[in-house]
């Protein structure tokens, strides 16, 4: 559970940079850099989850669905951050976009985690 929980922290730090530190002259949001950086960040969260919950043994329930359990908790995760960067973190917004963003890099993750581990361990 290390290597997720680290994760969370790394997305959550990269969430809390000051909005004058970044640069937005992207035309093209949807398809920015940083959107991209926001699907890679929440594939990795979703397939370090998954790893991780099938490998605990305290938690049956997490073990089982674990891939219901990653996706939501990555979606939950990605949208109160975005939430709270427009509530809390200086000169940042909540942004739909990023939301989204990081719903298909959830989803990216589900399907990364079935490329590198095989449908034999998608399916369980």
């Amino acid at each position: 559970m290390l290597i997720p929980l680290s994760w969370g922290v790394f997305i959550f730090f990269m969430h809390s940079i000051p909005g004058y530190d970044l640069v937005y002259n992207d035309p093209w949001r949807l398809l920015s850099f940083d959107k991209l950086a926001h699907m890679a960040l929440f594939a990795v969260f979703v397939v370090t989850l998954i790893v991780a919950f099938r490998k605990q043994v305290t938690f049956r329930t997490l073990r089982t669905s674990t891939r219901l359990w990653s996706v939501g908790i990555a979606l939950v995760y990605g949208s109160s951050l975005e939430f709270f960067q427009g509530q809390y973190f200086m000169m940042r917004t909540t942004d739909p976009l990023d939301m989204a963003a990081n719903a298909i890099g959830a989803v990216i993750g589900l399907l990364a985690f079935r490329i590198i581990y095989g449908p034999r361990h998608f399916s369980r």
